[in-house]
C-alpha cells in the first residue's frame, strides 16, 4: 500500500517533500523536482520549477559517489547541468541568459508536468513546453516524455529523451554560432541541443566515444562524429562514474555531430550538437523529433560498451 501512495503522490504532486520508501530507495517530491534516493544520496533529481530558465537533472550519480554534473557555474550561469535548449530560433538568443535578470532573450516555458514515479524507481515524466520571442510569439512548441530506467543492481539506469517540435505560423530557423570557415566564423560554433555540463576537477575526465578515446581537444574543444559519447570519471584513483549521450540515427545520421570541452580543470562540457554541420529549418507548423538516451553508471565506459549500449537502444525504437 505504501507504494502504491508513492506512485499516486509523484503523479498527483504535493506541496511539501514526501520521501515514498520504493524497493531499493526513496522517492523525494516537492512542489518543482523530483528524485531518486539510495539512503542519504541522491542519484538523480530532475527540477522543473518555472523560476528557472529550464528544466533540467541536476545532481546526476552513479551510485554513492558525487554528482557528475556541473550547475550553474560561475563561467557559463546558464549551463544547467543536463538540459536542453536550442541556441538560435528565428534569431532570437534561447541560449545565453543575462547574468543580472536570469532571463534569455528566448523564454523557455512549461507547465507543470505529468509525473509517473513507479515502485522499482522508473519514471516518465510527460511535458509541454513553448519557445516564445520577446514579443510573446511562439516560435515552437515541444512535446516531451523522459522515462527514466529503474536502477540496474550495480546502480547504472538510462534516461530516455524523446522530444517532438512543432514550429509556428512563420516556421523555425534553428541556428547556432557559425562554425569556422563560415562567414564570421568563430573556434567555438556550433554548440546547440542536448547538452551536459560535466563535474569539475578535483575529479579527472576521459573522453571515448563508439570510434575511439577523444583526445584531439583544438582550443580545448573536439568535434568527433560518432553515434554515441561518453565522459568518465575518476577522483583518487578511483572510478566515481560515466556519462554517456547516445544519439539515436534518425537525429543526424549514424556519425552524429558532437561538441566537446575538457579543458581539465573547471570546464568539461559534451553536447548533442545536431546544428553542428548546418542550421535546420522547420516549415510553418512543420515539426521535428528528436530521440537521445543518456547512460549513467559507476564504472568507466569502454568502446565496446557504448556500441553495445548503442546497439540495444536502437532496436528499442
Amino acid at each position: 500500500m505504501l507504494a502504491l501512495a508513492g506512485v499516486l503522490a509523484c503523479t498527483t504532486g504535493t506541496r511539501s517533500a514526501s520521501p515514498i520508501a520504493a524497493r531499493s530507495g526513496t522517492w523525494e517530491r516537492t512542489e518543482h523536482a523530483l528524485a531518486w534516493k539510495v539512503g542519504d544520496s541522491t542519484r538523480w533529481r530532475f527540477s522543473f520549477d518555472p523560476k528557472a530558465g529550464k528544466p533540467y537533472f541536476h545532481p546526476v550519480a552513479a551510485g554513492s559517489g558525487p554528482s557528475l554534473t556541473n550547475f550553474k557555474p560561475e563561467d557559463h550561469p546558464w549551463h544547467y547541468a543536463l538540459w536542453f535548449s536550442w541556441k538560435y530560433v528565428n534569431h532570437v538568443n534561447y541560449w545565453e541568459e543575462d547574468r543580472v535578470s536570469g532571463q534569455a532573450a528566448g523564454a523557455t516555458r512549461w507547465a507543470a508536468p505529468t509525473i509517473d514515479a513507479r515502485p522499482d524507481g522508473s519514471a516518465r515524466i510527460t511535458m509541454r513546453l513553448t519557445y516564445a520571442r520577446p514579443t510573446g510569439e511562439v516560435d515552437l512548441t515541444e512535446a516531451r516524455v523522459l522515462d527514466v530506467s529503474a536502477p540496474a543492481s550495480d546502480g547504472s539506469y538510462t534516461i530516455d529523451w524523446s522530444m517532438r517540435f512543432t514550429a509556428g505560423k512563420d516556421g523555425a530557423v534553428l541556428d547556432r554560432t557559425p562554425m569556422p570557415g563560415e562567414p564570421n566564423g568563430v573556434i567555438n560554433g556550433g554548440y546547440a541541443g542536448l547538452s551536459a555540463r560535466l563535474a569539475a576537477a578535483p575529479a579527472t575526465m576521459t573522453v571515448i566515444s563508439t570510434e575511439g578515446p577523444v583526445t584531439d581537444f583544438r582550443g580545448e574543444r573536439a568535434r568527433p562524429n560518432a553515434a554515441a559519447v561518453a565522459g568518465n570519471f575518476s577522483l583518487a584513483g578511483r572510478d566515481i562514474g560515466g556519462v554517456a549521450v547516445l544519439s539515436d540515427p534518425s537525429n543526424s545520421g549514424a556519425q552524429a555531430p558532437w561538441y566537446i570541452i575538457d579543458n581539465k580543470r573547471d570546464f568539461r562540457f559534451i553536447c548533442a550538437a545536431i546544428l553542428a554541420p548546418s542550421p535546420r529549418t522547420i516549415a510553418a507548423n512543420g515539426e521535428l523529433a528528436l530521440r537521445y538516451r543518456v547512460a549513467i553508471k559507476p564504472t568507466a565506459w569502454t568502446q565496446a560498451e557504448l556500441r553495445s549500449a548503442v546497439d540495444r537502444f536502437t532496436v528499442r525504437r
